[in-house]
């Protein structure tokens, strides 16, 4: 198990806030798109947002917002 330092921890956790940022931002360009897959269950890319993150995109997008406008 590792154990991190405050100011190591504080990088991780802004590096995961980034990553699911960027990942909303490319997501919500293909939100409704099926991802490619070899499966027969086709996902779309708002569901893999969701199951990656386990938020939905729709509510991460609305709250972006509402940070952007104040």
């Amino acid at each position: 198990m590792l154990i991190f330092t405050e100011e190591e921890q504080k990088k991780e956790d802004q590096w995961a806030e980034d990553k699911m940022y960027h990942a909303a931002r490319w997501a919500w360009k293909k939100r409704f798109e099926t991802m490619p897959s070899g499966r027969v269950v086709k996902i779309t890319w708002a569901d893999w947002f969701k199951k990656m993150f386990k938020r939905d995109l729709f509510d991460y997008a609305n709250e972006m917002a509402k940070r952007k406008r104040y």
